[in-house]
């Protein structure tokens, strides 16, 4: 029988905080799952917590690989799943016991392509963790197509405190971009999910435990300078392929994040990346401000006049913000 759901851990080097991640997802009430493991090539002691735990539930299924980044052991794990729906849960967090059976139950009872959820913060320092509302201002419980609420893609990523339907993804060939490293890889995943995605629930509460004080999470680098960019490029890529009434509906939205998270990268990356970024970041919101795919009024009057100078004059804009830009 397959597994009503398949769950994809990817790993690498996390042997601190692995068997809290591991028990949780053994000890779910929803007994028909499998755990898919994969090891992008670590070098500490994580092959062999994986070998133990598998040794001792036979759900557990392994994929070993040399090392090749986040968004390759996603697809590869994705490639292998069996489950009518796909659930995510990196290495460095853990579930609570029943979110697995909240979340598929709730996919059954009204037949959704994706459920998301709000979730809880975790740190070992030994405050209670913090429910993440994400999720307020939009109808709790309910059905609905985010093309009747498109506000709702501008909310965090958060791919792992979701189900995805598997035939979903793969009949439209929704996969994570495999670029180095672990950056971003989230952002185009979850916004093409959004936009195949007809039948959507959001759930109030938090299931899932996201670490916040894990300090080898992922990092930006001057290698990464320009991820972020890769995976709005492979969005609107795969947007318009979709056709033009799906482009026109989706990318006023997709542009207003776009520009949220380039000023928020470009508070992050090293000094001597910035002019170089900021020039990109121009060209790219010009070009689609020209095709009429920029909605001022989806930006505030700060944002929106940082944005008109930005594309002017990229070098003047640099000489004004050469530490970085306020965003929302």
């Amino acid at each position: 029988m397959n597994p009503k759901v398949s769950i994809l851990v990817p790993i690498y080097n996390v042997e601190r905080f692995l068997p809290q991640c591991l028990d949780s997802l053994c000890a779910q009430t929803l007994h028909e799952i499998e755990i898919i493991c994969i090891d992008d090539g670590s070098t500490d002691s994580s092959p062999g917590i994986i070998a133990r735990y598998a040794a001792s539930d036979p759900r557990i299924r392994v994929i070993t690989k040399s090392n090749s980044g986040y968004g390759d052991s996603m697809n590869r794990g994705l490639q292998a799943a069996m489950g009518e729906y796909i659930g995510i849960c990196e290495p460095d967090d853990f579930a609570d016991k029943r979110m697995f059976e909240i979340y598929y139950t709730t996919a059954c009872r009204f037949g959704c392509d994706l459920v998301k959820s709000n979730y809880y913060e975790h740190s070992d320092e030994g405050r209670k963790d913090a429910l993440q509302r994400i999720f307020d201002g939009h109808a709790y419980r309910q059905l609905f197509d985010p093309r009747d609420d498109l506000s709702v893609i501008r909310v965090r990523p958060a791919i792992w405190s979701a189900l995805y339907r598997k035939p979903l993804l793969d009949a439209n060939g929704i996969r994570f971009t495999t670029t180095p490293g672990a950056s971003f890889q989230d952002t185009a995943f979850v916004q093409k999910c959004w936009i195949c995605s007809h039948r959507v629930v959001l759930l109030p509460q938090g299931y899932l435990h996201y670490r916040i004080d894990n300090a080898s999470s992922s990092s930006l680098s001057d290698a990464k300078v320009f991820a972020v960019c890769g995976e709005y490029t492979s969005t609107f890529e795969f947007l318009k392929e979709r056709g033009e009434e799906e482009y026109r509906l989706f990318a006023p939205t997709l542009n207003a994040m776009r520009n949220d998270a380039y000023s928020w990268n470009y508070c992050r990356i090293a000094p001597s990346s910035r002019l170089a970024f900021l020039k990109r970041w121009s060209t790219e919101m010009a070009e689609t401000y020209a095709e009429g795919m920029v909605d001022l009024g989806m930006f505030n009057a700060r944002d929106r006049r940082q944005l008109l100078q930005l594309m002017d004059d990229p070098e003047l804009f640099y000489g004004a913000h050469p530490d970085g830009v306020e965003y929302l």
